[in-house]
C-alpha cells in the first residue's frame, strides 16, 4: 500500500507487478479495498498484473502436473478477482532449470524474469543482456527476461541519480535496449531500515521524479507491452 501510494501519481509509469497466492487471498478477505485500487490501474494500463505458482512453491522440487496446476490455479483466480489473464510468471525465489520451460509455457505463461547469473552461466557477456531471450524445452517456447544484477544493487540503496545514470550509458551504447528490474518487494519497506529510507526520506519518490524527468528518452514499460514491441535479443539455453 506505500508503494502504491506512491506510484499512483505517476500517470507516465508503468510496472509489472507480483503478489504471492497466500498474500493476494489473504488481501482480498481483510482489505478488498485495495484489490479494487489494484484493479483501477490494471483497467488503465498503469499495472499489468504477473502470475506465479499459487502457494509460491519451488517448482523444481513439484512434478510437472502440479507445477501446471500451481500456474493455472493462480491464473485462474487472478482472472476472477482482478478481471486479469496475466501472461507473465513470477519464479520463486527465481530457481531455475531448464525443464521448466515446457511446464511454465503448458501453464499458460509466455515470459518470465531470472537473475542475470543464469544468462552469464549459458556464455554471454554483460553487453548482451539488454533485452529478452527465447529459450526452448520440448517444443515449447518461453521468453525470459534477465533481471539485471547491477539494478538490483543500486534500487533502492543508492541514490536515484546512479540509476539513471546507467540507464543512460545503456542507452547511449545500447539504442533501444531493455532493462529488467525484477525484484522481492520486501526491499521497498520490509527490509530493516528501508521503511525509512524509501518512504519517510523519499528515495521512492526521487526516483520517480527522475524517471519522469527523463521520460523523453527513458520509457518504463511492463514485460508485456515490451515483449509486444520489441523483438528478442536471441536465444539461449539456460543451464
Amino acid at each position: 500500500l506505500p508503494f502504491l501510494d506512491v506510484f499512483e501519481p505517476y500517470d507516465r509509469l508503468q510496472i509489472s507487478l507480483h503478489t504471492s497466492g497466500p498474500l493476494m487471498m489473504w488481501l482480498a478477505e481483510r482489505h478488498p479495498e485495495y484489490l479494487d485500487r489494484i484493479r483501477m490501474l490494471v483497467d488503465v494500463g498503469r499495472i499489468e498484473i504477473v502470475g506465479g505458482p499459487q502457494y509460491e512453491p519451488i517448482l523444481t522440487m513439484l512434478p510437472t502436473s502440479d507445477r501446471i496446476g500451481q500456474i493455472q490455479s493462480y491464473s485462474a483466480w487472478l482472472q476472477r478477482n482482478l478481471g486479469a489473464v496475466p501472461e507473465g510468471m513470477w519464479t520463486p525465489e527465481r530457481v531455475w532449470e531448464s525443464s521448466l520451460t515446457s511446464d511454465v509455457v503448458d501453464g499458460g505463461i509466455r515470459y518470465t524474469v531470472l537473475d542475470d547469473f543464469h544468462f552469464r552461466a549459458a556464455g554471454l557477456r554483460d553487453h548482451q543482456l539488454n533485452g529478452y531471450f527465447l529459450t526452448e524445452d520440448d517444443g515449447r517456447v518461453l521468453r525470459v527476461f534477465p533481471g539485471s544484477e547491477r539494478l538490483r544493487y543500486s534500487i533502492p540503496f543508492q541514490p536515484a541519480a546512479e540509476t539513471i545514470a546507467y540507464c543512460r550509458e545503456v542507452a547511449e551504447q545500447s539504442p533501444g535496449a531493455v532493462l529488467t528490474f525484477g525484484d522481492d518487494g520486501e526491499k521497498f519497506g520490509t527490509w530493516p531500515d528501508t521503511k525509512a529510507h524509501v518512504y519517510e526520506k523519499g528515495w521512492l519518490r526521487s526516483l520517480f521524479d527522475a524517471l519522469s524527468e527523463n521520460s523523453d528518452w527513458l520509457h518504463t514499460v511492463t514485460l508485456g507491452r515490451a515483449v509486444q514491441e520489441a523483438p528478442p535479443a536471441g536465444k539461449v539455453y539456460l543451464p
